[in-house]
């Protein structure tokens, strides 16, 4: 499991403060709005593509809003909250990436994965990788997106909350090594540079993967 008893209860304590500050942020990131496009061709209609780690609801927001059927999973039943409040004609679900128990297996048809392994230590990447690939449908979709490195951030503190959190940062090479061992095929793998002024200054990578039958 996720360490619960600190990123669960970190992000509840953050979540209000989290939701103003990212909800509306794909009105600045074009080049997610692009890649969610294209993860919803890929999906074309062959069922519904889960916003895993949702946050306020911002990815499902746009998924639903371009035409996808969407839904959410963060582990933060107050982030979970502030989601369904944002989108009450959607639905958000508690649940932990490592064993999403309340899911069935070939569920989805396709997993939007945006920043959802930072804190999923590095050992348990593949097992998270795993239950991501448990509950997609066969071929179906995994958009994984994770800041580039090998450095871990922790935070005591975060807008003047006390949290207990690590960020991991990850290569790009090793990723593509854990979804090939967790029983994907990496489609495309695409990088970026941080827009300036709109989002912490880290370079971020992008994986379209798909389930192997």
């Amino acid at each position: 499991m996720i360490e619960p008893l600190n990123t669960q209860t970190s992000y509840d304590a953050v979540a209000a403060e989290y939701a103003a500050r990212f909800f509306h942020e794909l009105a600045h990131k074009p080049f997610d709005r692009k890649m969610l496009d294209w993860l919803i061709e890929k999906v074309a209609g062959s069922g519904a593509i889960c916003d895993l780690g949702c946050g306020p609801g911002q990815i499902a927001r746009y998924l639903r809003d371009h035409g996808a059927e969407a839904c959410g999973i963060d582990l933060s039943p107050e982030m979970v909250a502030q989601a369904q409040q944002l989108n009450p004609d959607l639905s958000f679900y508690q649940g932990d990436m490592l064993a999403l128990t309340a899911v069935p297996d070939d569920y989805y048809g396709g997993v939007a994965a945006f920043y959802s392994l930072i804190h999923v230590p590095a050992g348990l990447v593949v097992d998270a990788l795993k239950e991501i690939k448990r509950v997609l449908r066969s071929e179906g979709v995994l958009l994984l997106t994770f800041h580039i490195g090998s450095q871990v951030v922790h935070l005591d503190d975060w807008w003047e909350q006390k949290v207990n959190l690590d960020f991991n940062f990850f290569e790009t090479q090793a990723i593509k090594g854990h979804l090939a061992e967790a029983g994907f095929t990496p489609e495309e793998v695409i990088e970026r540079d941080p827009y300036p002024e709109i989002e912490v200054q880290t370079r971020r990578a992008y994986i379209f993967a798909r389930k192997r039958a």
